[in-house]
């Protein structure tokens, strides 16, 4: 579990802007350590004095010439690479971040990229009415599959936003993305029909992946869609969307399985986010 998260907050005084106001109670408003100012990208860093997941403190700015804002940005500690508290994805509503952290791979930590979860806030005040999710506990959602498999199953978006930290290409990401897959396809109880269309899935999946180098700081976001497909994004454009049920939960379990998950910094801090916003009114 890292240290909490740097606020960036930025201006950028020739875009007009209009905030978007976020329906969020007056409760969690006095409870926010988030502190921001409605301002567009990149300006000076300002520190937080506690943890970001102040939900209601942030609105979203909605600038014109169809550019996308934020009101805040949070700081990955390992890679200090930052993360927008708001998303878009496309369509007419924000995601607002639960966690993040850094994907390491081999004895010396080396820092892949950074990831992290995002859900609209309807969705994360609904989250309650999900048998399992009544009284969040983050042990057991840390030590079982079976709160995380319940949420994935919903009808819901859930996006994670990937970031590399280092130059990399196309297919070094599908190829690993496409191990996590098949690797969770030989730990599940399948029959062969089910394997069959799993790997006409994962086929689909990497042909969404054209040839081509991708630069540090670069923005891929793939969402497990409310009908179940997974929807994939570079840099704000369409890569495609397969429409595999199994394949949209289980890319975004990769994430979150006790087992093994591509980041343990990232599902520790998701965990603790969810904690703060489903218990803090208790």
């Amino acid at each position: 579990m890292h240290r909490a998260g740097r606020v960036l907050l930025s201006r950028t005084p020739k875009v007009r802007a209009t905030l978007h106001t976020a329906a969020f109670n007056a409760h969690s408003q006095t409870k926010s350590r988030l502190l921001h100012k409605p301002t567009l990208f990149t300006a000076v860093g300002v520190v937080a004095a506690g943890t970001y997941f102040a939900w209601n403190a942030q609105t979203p700015v909605y600038a014109e010439a169809q550019q996308q804002a934020y009101a805040g940005t949070v700081e990955d500690p390992n890679t200090k690479l930052t993360f927008p508290v708001h998303l878009s994805t496309g369509d007419s509503e924000w995601k607002r971040l639960i966690g993040l952290g850094a994907r390491q791979v081999s004895f010396l930590n080396i820092n892949v990229y950074v990831l992290g979860l995002y859900m609209r806030s309807q969705d994360i005040g609904a989250l309650k009415s999900i048998k399992g999710w009544e009284k969040f506990d983050k042990e057991e959602f840390l030590a079982r599959e079976d709160m995380a498999d319940a949420l994935l199953e919903q009808p819901v978006d859930v996006s994670i936003r990937i970031v590399p930290v280092r130059g990399t290409n196309t297919q070094h990401l599908r190829d690993g993305f496409t191990r996590s897959l098949l690797q969770r396809m030989r730990d599940q109880d399948l029959t062969e029909d089910q394997e069959r269309e799993i790997m006409k899935g994962i086929q689909e999946f990497k042909t969404c992946f054209p040839s081509g180098n991708v630069k540090k700081g670069t923005e891929f976001v793939f969402t497990k869609t409310s009908n179940g497909g997974l929807k994939m994004q570079h840099e704000g454009k369409d890569m495609g969307t397969v429409d595999n049920k199994w394949l949209a939960i289980n890319f975004i379990m990769g994430y979150l399985n006790p087992k093994a998950p591509a980041s343990e910094h990232a599902r520790q801090d998701i965990a603790n986010g969810f904690e703060k916003l489903l218990c803090a009114k208790e």
